[in-house]
């Protein structure tokens, strides 16, 4: 894979370097990596996704076969006892980073792209089909990356050969150019899988990310567990804050309204101010980080009889609303939502050990 924006932090050569699975877990932890270990064997090729230095996801491929998760990790463990391969680990932007930890079903397309006029048809195939995921594109002197949300395209980043990266507006710009100049690009479509990027938690020191802890637990367990969680968290701001008409906890990535609850007869008077909350935090918080390399934490709009107030919760990606009436000052309920937010934090990610001195 080539990801735009990348920064190639260490390589190895294991025909020359004895470097074990092991030796690359804890390098990439230590350092607190966000990006990932690619991994190139005569025969496959893996990848290892970080995110501030736990494991998130991984990706081992075989021939046509291909692996995600702990099976691509077991699978890479088989191979990399070998003495041929090369180890290369990667930095990556946050915000790429935050997508490619659910990367899954990752296919090299048989179509290519040959003008920009190919590259708006092909988007405009996934804004119907509603596509969230990533779509790299390769063409000799450049490559590209574009990421896309429920069909609506978030982010593009565009890199040359020489290095020079952009981001966004300019790097669509570019990226029509190198398609203009007559050149045949390559096109890698990836899916984004709710339950594999849900694999966040931190790792602990003897190798047990959520990659392998979530298969002591069925996902049926954990998906109840996480849903009581936040129709607790989303309980305890409706029992503290009787103005609230309200409540909702949301997905970033996708949007998705995950719990909600309301006070009975009020639904409809903030309905439609509800509907607009997800995609209005995602535009906000993308564009704080682009124009001041910021991070939103809670933001406010009022009308004469109604608050919103929304809290971005970095840790999960996820984002906590309330609409309430403005009987009950907003400075109350921004505090009240803070709260819920921390206390939501210490119980959805759990505590890092202690080192012993």
């Amino acid at each position: 894979m080539r990801f735009p924006g990348s920064k190639l932090l260490h390589q190895w050569d294991l025909s020359t370097q004895n470097v074990s699975l092991d030796d690359l877990l804890r390098s990439c932890r230590q350092i607190g990596l966000t990006g990932f270990a690619e991994i190139n064997f005569p025969e496959s090729v893996a990848m290892i996704f970080y995110y501030l230095g736990g494991e998130v996801n991984a990706l081992y491929r075989e021939g046509p076969v291909a692996y995600n998760g702990k099976a691509a990790l077991d699978k890479l463990r088989e191979s990399v006892t070998g003495t041929e391969g090369a180890v290369s680990v990667y930095e990556l932007p946050l915000d790429m980073a935050h997508l490619l930890r659910g990367i899954t079903n990752r296919q090299r397309l048989r179509e290519t792209l040959k003008g920009r006029g190919s590259l708006v048809d092909f988007l405009h195939g996934l804004e119907k089909t509603e596509h969230t995921g990533t779509l790299e594109i390769q063409l000799q002197d450049s490559s590209a990356m574009v990421l896309v949300v429920r069909g609506r395209v978030s982010n593009v980043y565009w890199e040359s050969t020489t290095g020079q990266a952009y981001e966004k507006g300019e790097a669509r710009q570019r990226l029509d150019d190198s398609l203009d100049a007559g050149e045949e690009a390559t096109m890698y479509l990836a899916d984004f899988s709710r339950d594999i990027w849900k694999s966040r938690h931190e790792v602990q020191d003897s190798l047990r990310s959520r990659l392998q802890s979530r298969q002591e637990t069925s996902a049926e367990e954990l998906a109840s567990e996480e849903s009581q969680l936040r129709d607790q968290v989303l309980d305890g701001l409706c029992a503290t804050l009787p103005s609230v008409a309200h409540a909702f906890l949301f997905d970033l990535i996708t949007g998705v309204v995950l719990a909600r609850k309301s006070r009975a007869g009020s639904t409809l008077r903030v309905s439609l101010l509800a509907e607009k909350v997800p995609a209005f935090t995602a535009y906000l918080r993308d564009l704080v980080a682009a124009e001041n390399q910021d991070q939103i934490e809670l933001i406010e709009v009022s009308t004469e009889r109604v608050a919103a107030l929304v809290a971005v919760v970095s840790e999960t990606l996820e984002g906590i609303a309330v609409l309430a009436d403005r009987a009950q000052p907003t400075a109350t309920i921004g505090a009240a939502l803070t709260r819920a937010v921390r206390d939501y934090v210490s119980r959805v990610v759990p505590p890092q050990p202690v080192a012993e001195e």
